[in-house]
């Protein structure tokens, strides 16, 4: 039977909940062995994505990507903050913001599968769109 990387992820993230360093330690190069063994090296990048989501979640942070054209200002960041804080109700966010100069303008907001695209692309797809209509 085939793991995929959220119950691999998920069962280190419990394995190690309550160990010490060394404990820990011990058990995470087993783990390495047990994916080795089962030819799954190639998921240990997205394993560690997984388990910095789920232990995020344990310390009561959401993780949220923002994509944006270039730096958005600590003002904008913490009004789109205050927007999912009052929208969905989420406390504790932290945002992760990624330049992505291919959305020419705007942004894009990705929250727990939730995506908001207010990129100047998506936008002038939609005006095209009715346009057309």
């Amino acid at each position: 039977m085939k793991v995929n990387v959220k119950q691999y992820a998920r069962s280190l993230f419990e394995l190690v909940a309550d160990k010490s360093e060394e404990e820990a330690k011990v058990l995470i190069v087993k783990f390495v062995d047990v994916l080795h063994k089962r030819q799954d090296l190639n998921k240990a990048a997205a394993i560690i994505a997984e388990l910095e989501n789920l232990f995020d979640e344990s310390n009561g942070e959401e993780k949220t990507e923002l994509l944006s054209a270039r730096p958005l200002s600590p003002e904008t960041k913490q009004q789109i903050v205050s927007y999912l804080q009052n929208k969905i109700g989420g406390q504790g966010l932290k945002l992760e913001e990624k330049i992505d100069a291919s959305l020419i303008g705007g942004f894009v907001l990705r929250y727990k599968g939730l995506v908001i695209d207010g990129g100047l692309q998506n936008n002038l797809r939609k005006f095209k769109k009715q346009l057309s209509n």
